[in-house]
């Protein structure tokens, strides 16, 4: 073997330091100057001035949604207690027959308004009473 000698390397990759970037040069500072404080400055001498609270809206909202609630119940304890119903929900949402999901819908005692959107994940029912309240329902599949 004259003057060679072999040698087993246990290290297989070389590490260089030059290899990682120098951060300073990677993030350097901004030459834009910020001030102290982005948000509206507010001061203690003048609180923000907002209207007296009226409790009117939101208290009837929140007894208008009480019977939506009972229907969005109905609903997920007619899928849960039937697996007929569920079977054929969920087929006519694959099928993307948008009327047969509705009636079936409608069919659990459902009487208010609502949307029905489905995607290959879950199916979205949204119960709306005017302009006061919705509750959204989202059941995955």
């Amino acid at each position: 073997m004259g003057g060679i000698s072999l040698y087993y390397n246990s290290y297989p990759y070389y590490v260089y330091t030059n290899q990682y970037p120098n951060w300073s040069n990677v993030n350097p500072p901004s030459p834009y100057h910020f001030p102290r404080q982005l948000a509206m400055p507010t001061s203690p001498t003048t609180p923000a001035q907002y209207p007296p609270i009226n409790t009117l809206k939101f208290k009837t909202s929140a007894k208008q949604i009480q019977p939506i609630m009972q229907q969005a119940q109905l609903l997920t304890e007619k899928i849960e207690g039937s697996e007929q119903f569920a079977h054929d929900l969920k087929n006519a949402a694959q099928l993307s027959k948008q009327d047969e999901v509705e009636k079936l819908i409608s069919s659990a005692g459902v009487t208010t308004k609502f949307e029905a959107k489905y995607t290959p994940d879950n199916i979205r029912i949204v119960l709306k009473e005017g302009g006061c309240c919705s509750i959204a329902v989202t059941l995955y599949w």
